[in-house]
């Protein structure tokens, strides 16, 4: 007799992982968006669509970062401390990047833009 293993994920799983690619997925459209003014010479005109892009997407990115924990905590049946992989520090580390390039983006580029 074999025993049946499920290949399925849990929700909660599949959940975390789709906010984390969709965030990755708005970061990877906003530096290309960025990369492209920039070489276009319209900088100027994409600092908002990119601020946006990059807000929204740390907004994902949090929300999969407190999911994990509070899901996986829930489902392991021994009640002991864990520590989560490198992984999950280095996402924490990139939505924190990603959060100040949001903001860099938001600053008056009125002022600055006379630099460059």
């Amino acid at each position: 007799k074999t025993q049946c293993l499920s290949f399925f994920f849990p929700d909660w799983q599949i959940a975390t992982l789709a906010l984390l690619l969709g965030g990755a997925a708005i970061i990877l459209i906003a530096f290309l968006v960025g990369l492209i003014s920039i070489c276009v010479g319209s900088r100027r005109r994409f600092y908002r669509p990119v601020a946006v892009m990059l807000f929204a997407a740390v907004v994902l990115q949090v929300c999969s970062l407190v999911l994990y924990p509070i899901k996986f905590i829930e489902t392991v049946s021994l009640k002991i401390y864990h520590e989560f992989n490198w992984g999950y520090g280095l996402a924490w580390g990139a939505t924190i990047f990603s959060f100040g390039g949001a903001i860099l983006y938001c600053l008056n580029p009125k002022n600055y833009e006379d630099y460059y």
